[in-house]
């Protein structure tokens, strides 16, 4: 009788078709786990690179294998052990991530040979908490070289090809459940590049807690959709770990405060059996913080039931910066487990990096889908500042039982392109799309405000009187156009005359308002003002001091020149010329000191406003940190143009936003280190730049050290001492009194922060 025959080329064709790599199979071999209840899998990699003697195992404290199971289990390829039934696992309830049958491919795909070795939990009713003891243990062997040395898979009974035996559990002796596999001598040697890659994406098999766990307190400003989202479909489960040793170890992701450090969070729930959509959207705190303005977005809309797959996501932007190369992008997770290849370094699938690359002077489209009323109103710029997909961290998480539409491909590597996918993807990108619109017109908004307070500002600059503050004459001005129209009120009320009262009063409210605002803003810090102007007045006294050293070092210079010619021995002679050479230096050193604090503390250094030559006032300030600079061996560079000067400005101005500006770069370079100022003047604005090596900024969070008692370092430097938490407040104010600007820059190759300031020069 004739019947089908089955080539053992089966294997190898079957494994290169359905496990397109080595991350795949070792993937599909965790996923077995889970279906079994396991609650920990520990994959442990020995020996990689060498193929010959290299191992993987694979080991979990699941419901394992009896006989039985394993035979028309993991021996019958294809099998349909979790078709039948309601597709859940016997104890947990967990809904099955495999379907096909083939995950033990994945061992042929990895090794030529298999080691089993796996103990049967006795019967559990579901909903346990935990597994009982085992009551048998399968022991086997594959051995894939020897089975695909055969013809057919017939003839495999009597090869010895595969080995299997039971041991059955000894009275009163209790082992726990679970299931080994070993698979060596690895089919090939594992590079190191193969390694890395895997680890990065062992990072995100299952995704970050941050992801779907409940956020911390007072991280957005206003709530969300979810406290936890919801990422498997299961019934009572006591958790389910990955633990990845051995030459697989995986390096944690180093993410302090990784919530706080995100512009927007969003969430998105769309519920296949209603066809309900809901979208919400809420900035971090420290959005709230530096954009007082900025407010949340929800939305519900109504798509139409079984429009598409239910799905669940949750997605953190950071502005101005982007996240961490191994947890960046919006990846895909089917049942808790990721979805390659949907937000890897290669992938677009939201077409963010398209879109980035190619953006232009228009409005976000996708956003007219929304059907919201109070949506904000679009920007006809906004698609300029979209970002691309580092700038997002996310995931959205898919049930198997909720996504019909959705069918993976035979390698694992994706779902089949279709109607389901697109909704998907529509959607998410329509959130991502909503959070540039939010945050676009918010910055909008604060840098309009800025900006025509800058002008307002240089403005005032440019008429201030030599011997004036910009700002005091603001304050003055606006106080004079408010009294004027109050008198004007006065007079008004007291002819009758109500409505040119009431006009007049109207006009009066922006400069009380102005007065009010600068008021409020110089108040704030004016205690520390005071501690300021009180360390100044001494250090002004403390200048005769200073004066007095430096005389009487030049005394002992003199006393030295004295000595010499009755020295006789040499080497008495050697040490009273270096005494000399270091009283000399001490002598010039305390004269440039006391030059610079006349200019920072004396009544002349903010009594006219003049260009100063921006180069020589920056090489006045240097020598104030000679000693911490030489201990440091730092290397300093002035690149300033030496014909570049200031707008009008007090030298003492000047001069504090340089002390402040070195003295931060001092503390923060290394032993050996480098600091380097340069500056521009292009298009009527003087940029000035300092950088250094050592310690880097966080641009994304720098805008915090500008606050007022916000020290930079914790930790006092021997000779420059702790910061006060003032330098940067005053050197901010100082650039402002000119409509200017100062923020923290990407530096340049080699360096590792880099500060500038801009202020307008007519």
């Amino acid at each position: 009788m004739a019947a089908f025959t089955v080539d053992t080329k089966l294997f190898q064709e079957l494994g290169e078709l359905l496990v397109a790599k080595e991350s795949t199979a070792l993937t599909e071999l965790i996923k077995n786990s889970y279906d079994a209840d396991a609650t920990v899998v520990t994959v442990h990699g020995s020996n990689l690179k060498d193929g010959a003697k290299g191992s993987i195992a694979v080991t979990d404290d699941g419901s394992g294998m009896a006989q039985a199971d394993f035979e028309n289990g993991f021996l019958r390829i294809a099998g349909r052990t979790k078709v039948a039934s309601d597709r859940r696992s016997l104890v947990f309830g967990r809904r099955f991530t495999g379907e096909k049958g083939v995950g033990r491919l994945a061992a042929h795909k990895l090794a030529r040979r298999l080691a089993i070795r796996s103990s049967k939990a006795q019967h559990a009713e579901r909903g346990a908490e935990v597994l009982p003891a085992a009551i048998e243990t399968v022991v086997a062997s594959i051995d894939w070289d020897a089975i695909e040395a055969l013809e057919t898979l017939d003839q495999v009974p009597a090869s010895n090809a595969v080995l299997v035996k039971v041991e059955k559990q000894t009275k009163g002796k209790s082992i726990p459940s679970g299931t080994s596999l070993l698979m060596t001598p690895l089919r090939r040697g594992w590079t190191q590049r193969t390694i890395e890659s895997f680890l990065k994406e062992a990072v995100t098999l299952a995704p970050t807690p941050v992801l779907w766990d409940k956020l911390p307190e007072d991280i957005v400003t206003e709530p969300l959709l979810f406290k936890k989202v919801p990422v498997r479909d299961q019934l009572k489960d006591p958790g389910f770990r990955i633990q990845f040793s051995g030459d697989l170890a995986v390096p944690d992701v180093f993410s302090p405060d990784i919530a706080a450090s995100a512009g927007w969070i969003a969430e998105i729930d769309f519920e296949r059996k209603t066809g309900l959509l809901r979208v919400a959207i809420a900035p971090t705190k420290a959005t709230h913080l530096k954009f007082k303005d900025s407010a949340g977005f929800r939305f519900e809309q109504h798509l139409g039931k079984e429009s598409g797959p239910t799905f669940r996501a949750r997605i953190l932007q950071r502005s101005n910066t982007v996240w961490d190369p191994v947890v960046q992008g919006i990846r895909v997770f089917m049942e808790g487990f990721r979805v390659p290849p949907y937000g890897d370094a290669t992938d677009d699938w939201l077409g963010l990096d398209r879109d980035y690359k190619s953006r232009a002077r228009r409005r976000l489209t996708s956003l007219d889908r929304i059907e919201a009323p109070d949506l904000p109103e679009a920007n006809e710029t906004e698609e300029l500042v979209l970002q691309g997909s580092s700038a997002y961290m996310g995931a959205v998480f898919l049930q198997r039982s909720s996504s019909p539409e959705l069918q993976m491909l035979v390698n694992r590597e994706g779902f089949l392109a279709g109607p389901g996918l697109d909704f998907v993807t529509e959607w998410v990108r329509v959130t991502t799309d909503l959070i540039v619109r939010l945050g676009h017109s918010v910055r909008r908004d604060v840098k309009e405000v800025k900006r025509v307070d800058r002008e307002r500002q240089e403005a005032i600059a440019k008429r201030a009187d030599v011997g004036e503050s910009p700002s005091a004459l603001r304050v003055r001005e606006s106080a004079q156009a408010a009294a004027s129209q109050l008198d004007i009120v006065q007079a008004a009320i007291k002819s009758g005359d109500l409505k040119k009262a009431a006009a007049a009063a109207k006009a009066a409210q922006p400069h009380v308002a102005e007065v009010s605002a600068l008021s409020e803003e110089f108040g704030s810090e004016a205690v520390m003002w005071r501690v300021l102007a009180s360390l100044g007045t001494e250090l002004a006294a403390f200048v005769h001091e200073i004066n007095a050293l430096a005389l009487e070092a030049s005394g002992i210079v003199a006393d030295l020149d004295d000595a010499i010619p009755n020295v006789t021995t040499p080497a008495a002679l050697s040490k009273i010329r270096r005494a000399r050479k270091s009283a000399l230096e001490l002598a010039d050193r305390i004269r440039r000191n006391a030059i610079f604090l006349v200019d920072s503390t004396s009544f002349q250094g903010r009594r006219r406003r003049s260009r100063l030559p921006l180069r020589e006032r920056f090489d006045a300030v240097v020598p104030f940190f000679a000693t911490r600079i030489k201990q440091k061996a730092i290397v300093l560079e002035n690149a300033i143009g030496v014909d570049l000067r200031t707008p009008p400005m007090f030298p003492a101005e000047l001069a504090g936003i340089f002390t402040n500006l070195v003295s931060n770069a001092v503390k923060f370079t290394e032993k050996g280190g480098r600091i380097r100022t340069h500056a521009t003047l292009s298009k009527g604005v003087m940029a000035v730049t300092v950088e250094n090596t050592g310690m880097h900024v966080d641009i994304a969070k720098s805008m915090r050290l500008f606050e007022a008692f916000h020290s930079t370092t914790e930790r006092p430097d021997a000779v420059l001492g702790q910061g006060m938490g003032m330098g940067l407040t005053i050197t901010r104010a100082f650039v402002q009194e000119y409509g200017g600007t100062i923020e923290f820059v990407k530096p340049s190759p080699d360096f590792a922060t880099a500060i500038r300031f801009e202020v307008p020069v007519r």
